[in-house]
C-alpha cells in the first residue's frame, strides 16, 4: 500500500467537527503529537488510524485519497489555462494549494466556473 498523506483533509474534518487535536487523538487512541504530525504531513495515515477515522466520522475512506488532490490539481490547471497572469503560478504552487488548502482550491474552482458561466451569458446577450 502506498503511503497516504492527508493532513489538510484530516485537519479540515477535525475543525469542522469542532474538535481539538487532543480530543481527536483521544477518540483515535493515538497521541496528540502523532495526530499533529499527520496533520502536517510529517507522518502518513496508517490503515488502523484510517479505519478509526472512517468509523468515528462516518466518512468514506476515499475522503482521504490522494486521487482527490490529483483531480483538484488537474481542475486548477485547466481553470488557469486561459487566465491572464496564470503563468505566474508555478506547478509547485498549484500542487501545494490542492494538497494543503483543498477548501480554498475548491472555492477558486467554483469562482472560475461562475466566471465562465457569466462570460457565456454575456456572449449570448
Amino acid at each position: 500500500m502506498s503511503k497516504t498523506y492527508a493532513g489538510a483533509r484530516l485537519r479540515r474534518l477535525r475543525e469542522e467537527r469542532g474538535l481539538s487535536q487532543a480530543e481527536l487523538a483521544r477518540m483515535l487512541a493515538i497521541s496528540p503529537s502523532y495526530l499533529n504530525q499527520m496533520e502536517h504531513d510529517s507522518r502518513p495515515l496508517t490503515v488502523p488510524v484510517l479505519l478509526r477515522l472512517t468509523e468515528a466520522f462516518g466518512v468514506d475512506p476515499g475522503f482521504f485519497s490522494e486521487r482527490d488532490t490529483a483531480r483538484v490539481l488537474a481542475d486548477l490547471r485547466e481553470a488557469l489555462a486561459d487566465e491572464v497572469g496564470a503563468a505566474r503560478v508555478s506547478a509547485a504552487e498549484l500542487s501545494e494549494l490542492a494538497s494543503r488548502l483543498p477548501g480554498v482550491a475548491n472555492v477558486l474552482l467554483d469562482l472560475g466556473r461562475r466566471n465562465q458561466a457569466l462570460t457565456g451569458r454575456l456572449a449570448e446577450a
